[in-house]
């Protein structure tokens, strides 16, 4: 058994059960009965979409927990942790955003990039320009496995 980071989605009308957890990769997890490592590092923010109510929420240090898992997250063959990464399109903007979604339905590079448009409430870069309206100038997406 090993030890992986986990968060909750944080909309109070998620249908995931409230004891359902959202797993974070993290490489070389502990085993169970270690101490969980000081991670993530002071300051750390992730952008996380939840795949069950599609909200996303900014998580922070103090909302990572460390929970027991039979396999590592990098070695689950039928989920995979997905980053997005979209410049604002806003003109002088130029500001890139990064995305993520723990998904089990293999979603493609295009899929991904249209789940965090429709996302709710919309998502804006990190200047707060809504990416649905001034669009992106550049955009990609694909799995990660550290964060």
């Amino acid at each position: 058994m090993y030890l992986q980071p986990v968060i909750r989605c944080k909309n109070p009308d998620c249908p995931t059960p409230s004891a359902a957890r959202i797993r974070l990769p993290y490489p070389n997890p502990p085993a169970t009965g270690a101490n969980p490592p000081d991670w993530p590092p002071d300051g750390w923010q992730l952008r996380l979409i939840c795949r069950e109510c599609d909200h996303w929420y900014i998580y922070e240090k103090k909302d990572v927990k460390w929970a027991p898992y039979t396999y590592p997250l990098e070695d689950e063959t039928r989920v995979d942790f997905l980053r997005a990464e979209l410049e604002c399109g806003e003109p002088g903007c130029q500001s890139r955003t990064r995305w993520h979604v723990l998904d089990n339905s293999q979603m493609s590079e295009r899929e991904t990039l249209e789940f965090v448009l429709r996302a709710d409430p919309v998502a804006v870069c990190e200047n707060g320009h809504p990416l649905s309206i001034s669009g992106t100038a550049s955009r990609s997406a694909g799995k990660v496995s550290s964060l």
